[in-house]
């Protein structure tokens, strides 16, 4: 039986990963070995969800459009950069979101809900909105620390208006993904 490797995820507007494109630049000062992310696969996940089969797909698919029916998008912006689990021990560099109005908590609930109500195992930790810039490979040195003092980082505004249940192919050249179904939300409050 054919599985596919799958997640919920916000899957940015284009200028917002060409801003954040803008910001792994500027990171790339920070002289030490990072995997970066390609811009074209910048995204927020909602819910991992691993490995499911094409059944799993469709029954997912319809809750989680009869639960997103009723939910309102809205508006996030970045914020400062900073990396688990430290920036003095970076392994993961990510860009920090602002969510006033708990945008993305409400659309994370939503996904967190109807998952489990179709038999997916409960997220073991609390939900923690971020868009991964890169991970890293390899460093002995200073943390990130001094380089994120030392930049500028303007605030980008981030309408969300809609989510998408996504698949993952890992290849020798990175995760590729792709669109199973997406998923408009009501205009934002």
């Amino acid at each position: 039986m054919e599985k596919y490797r799958c997640f919920v995820a916000f899957d940015l507007p284009g200028p917002a990963k060409e801003y954040l494109s803008e910001i792994q630049e500027k990171l790339k000062q920070w002289p030490y070995k990072v995997k970066w992310v390609e811009k074209k696969n910048f995204h927020l996940t909602l819910k991992f969800l691993g490995d499911i089969t094409a059944n799993q797909v469709t029954v997912l698919e319809s809750g989680l459009r009869e639960a997103f029916s009723r939910c309102p998008g809205g508006l996030i912006s970045t914020a400062a950069p900073g990396a688990f689990p430290t920036v003095r021990n970076p392994k993961v560099i990510w860009m920090g979101i602002t969510d006033p109005d708990r945008v993305l908590y409400e659309l994370w609930s939503v996904v967190e809900k109807e998952a489990v109500r179709q038999g997916f195992p409960a997220e073991n930790r609390s939900f923690s909105p971020h868009l991964t810039l890169g991970r890293v490979r390899e460093r002995s040195g200073p943390g990130l620390d001094g380089l994120i003092e030392k930049i500028d980082f303007p605030e980008k505004s981030i309408p969300v208006t809609e989510i998408k249940l996504m698949k993952s192919r890992l290849s020798h050249s990175g995760p590729e993904y792709s669109c199973l179904n997406s998923f408009i939300l009501q205009e934002h409050r």
